[in-house]
């Protein structure tokens, strides 16, 4: 699947090369998302030259990507981990609840914490994460709803697709 996002980003590339730097979604076209649940599950229990190819697709598809619209959205559970070469390479990062101080720094970037993003001190469950993007000069802090189980059935069965959304 990787593998497969790098061909469509390599050739959607060359296709707007001298005409365009951004990508425009379109129904032909569309924004392209791989999302990876646990990426150290992707790796960890690959041989050697599977990880190698997983992180060469990765990294490339993580520098350059956005522009042509073929994103990855990946999620680890423990920052600790040494499992993604190109961490530096991750223009937007958001970080929930974690245990130790000093793994927000490994997040964000050294300083992080001093300068008030410590995410030690977020309550599990709470909906609070801090959320950095490339270029700006420190993490910023959000909130999201609390989204229920019941919430989700109800949106599922009440969603058919192709179909207007119901006014509430």
């Amino acid at each position: 699947v990787l593998e497969d996002a790098v061909a469509v980003m390599d050739a959607r590339a060359a296709r707007l090369m001298g005409i365009t730097r951004e990508h425009t979604p379109t129904v032909d076209e569309p924004l392209i998302v791989v999302l990876v649940d646990e990426l150290a599950a992707l790796t960890a229990y690959a041989g050697r030259d599977e990880r190698n190819r997983i992180n060469a697709a990765l990294a490339h598809l993580i520098s350059r990507g956005r522009a042509v619209g073929v994103v990855i959205v990946a999620a680890l559970q423990d920052p600790r981990k040494e499992i993604i070469p190109f961490r530096q390479l991750i223009p937007t990062r958001i970080a929930l609840a974690l245990i130790e101080p000093a793994e927000t720094d490994l997040v964000f970037g050294q300083g992080a914490r001093d300068r008030g993003a410590d995410c030690s001190r977020i309550p599990l469950r709470s909906g609070i994460a801090w959320v950095w993007s490339d270029g700006e000069a420190e993490p910023t802090r959000v909130r999201a709803s609390w989204v229920t189980d019941d919430d989700i059935r109800t949106m599922v069965a009440s969603y058919t697709p192709g179909a207007p959304a119901a006014a509430s």
